[in-house]
């Protein structure tokens, strides 16, 4: 980012939801040597992620007051709150502008159900199946799953990302972790069959003329593509760009 264009003004927002600034911007958009992120558990100041060190979040700040002085906001924020549209309809409700999906594809994206039924309804090949709310945790038996959806299966929380609260499962007591674990993070879960297939990605930049980058493929070392695999342990996975695909 040229610092001689562009301002840059970091908002940190805790998990109980208070906004407030950042101090050391450059510390934050700094990637020439990326260190590992480090929170402050500080019991007067909340903590925030920076890199390399730790650091604290300055006073609380309005949202709507800090944010109207600002020209584009780049919401970069993982999970409920942060990427189903809850922010995205507040900035759009506040005519600020933003950079990524609108409120209807945050929010379709978040949730699994609803965004595989759409890839069900867009003949779009989807794994099987079922779905789970946290009154039907007595009724949910391994007999009856792996009868429907084959012996190895994953458990999801409906709602989240980066693998946050999946588990593999191919037994009775593994299942009941697992769905303990996924019941943590939602109230809604998933219980889906366990495919041998491939992961390719692929980002799209624009609106009216959108430009599609070259796809990559993570191909993965480890039992499954979990969160450790994805952020802890840099040998559970590579990234192949191109992917190897037939034209």
């Amino acid at each position: 980012i040229d610092n001689e264009k562009y301002e840059v003004v970091p908002i940190g927002i805790t998990k109980t939801g208070q906004w407030a600034l950042v101090p050391g911007p450059q510390n934050l958009i700094d990637t020439e040597q990326p260190k590992p992120l480090e929170v402050n558990d500080d019991n007067d100041k909340p903590g925030v992620l920076v890199r390399g060190q730790a650091a604290t979040l300055t006073e609380a700040v309005d949202p709507l007051k800090v944010l109207s002085s600002v020209d584009v906001v780049f919401p970069v924020l993982h999970g409920p709150y942060g990427e189903d549209g809850t922010i995205q309809g507040m900035l759009k409700v506040a005519n600020i502008p933003f950079v990524g999906p609108s409120v209807l594809g945050s929010a379709v994206a978040m949730d699994k159900d609803v965004m595989k039924r759409l890839f069900k309804a867009s003949g779009v090949p989807t794994p099987k199946l079922l779905v789970f709310h946290k009154a039907d945790e007595d009724s949910i038996q391994f007999s009856k799953i792996s009868a429907e959806l084959g012996t190895l299966v994953f458990v999801k929380p409906a709602n989240l990302g980066s693998s946050v609260g999946v588990s593999k499962v191919t037994n009775e007591e593994q299942l009941k972790r697992a769905v303990d674990e996924a019941f943590k993070y939602d109230t809604k879960i998933l219980i889906e069959e366990g495919i041998d297939g491939r992961e390719i990605e692929c980002s799209v930049l624009g609106n009216e003329n959108p430009i599609a980058s070259v796809p990559g493929e993570i191909v993965v070392h480890a039992d499954f593509y979990s969160y450790d695999a994805k952020y802890l342990n840099e040998t559970s996975s590579s990234l192949i760009i191109p992917a190897e695909l037939s034209p």
